[in-house]
């Protein structure tokens, strides 16, 4: 594996690192707390040419985010920000540019500053439930469990069931145990749920 670091990671994969769902990201987003980024291809802002990787006003794609899934799979961006610049409104195409839902991101630099900001790992870390809860989150490496589990989702997909899924990810433990130790099927299923629901969701949109 390549040791490059990532330039960005898509909303689904943002989603299941952090255990929420894409449209908790977008609203945060709204909220002014994070800022999502696109790739677009050239177009004209006020005689200007701009291409590429640019942050984007999410108030423009907030529709694809409802939660009850009845939002659209793309919207028209209106308004962007390349990198140390200020807003700038597209003139051309004359009505924005079309912009998928798949294909919003954000910025590794981005989603690191939010984690830091906002102590989500440590948050994880710190004991909310009872102690066996707690020991098995010690006892197990969660954190190289959610790296695979994005690296098996981009290479290939997701399994037909959670099920199926939950069998994959304890066959993995096991794998990578001494003696062959791995948490049990409801503690792995309530981690993976979340993020389990948003990548259905994201597939059936």
């Amino acid at each position: 594996m390549l040791a490059v670091p990532r330039a960005f990671w898509t909303l689904p994969e943002v989603a299941g690192r952090w255990g929420c769902r894409a449209e908790d990201v977008a609203a945060w987003a709204a909220a002014g707390q994070i800022e999502i980024s696109t790739v677009v291809p050239p177009v004209v802002c006020s005689g200007e040419f701009i291409e590429g990787l640019v942050a984007i006003s999410v108030t423009d794609v907030m529709p694809m985010f409802r939660r009850d899934g009845s939002g659209p799979n793309s919207s028209r961006v209106r308004r962007l920000r390349p990198e140390n610049c200020e807003w700038r409104y597209i003139t051309d195409p004359p009505k924005g540019l079309t912009v998928k839902k798949v294909d919003l991101v954000l910025t590794a630099a981005e989603m690191n500053r939010f984690e830091v900001e906002h102590s989500i790992f440590e948050r994880r870390a710190t004991p909310a439930v009872p102690a066996p809860v707690a020991s098995s989150h010690l006892k197990y490496d969660w954190d190289a469990m959610w790296v695979h589990v994005l690296q098996r989702v981009h290479e290939q997909g997701l399994p037909e069931t959670q099920r199926e899924f939950v069998s994959e990810i304890q066959e993995w433990f096991i794998r990578r145990s001494a003696d062959g130790d791995a948490p049990d099927e409801r503690t792995i299923r309530r981690r993976l749920t979340p993020a389990w629901r948003t990548l259905r969701a994201e597939d059936d949109a």
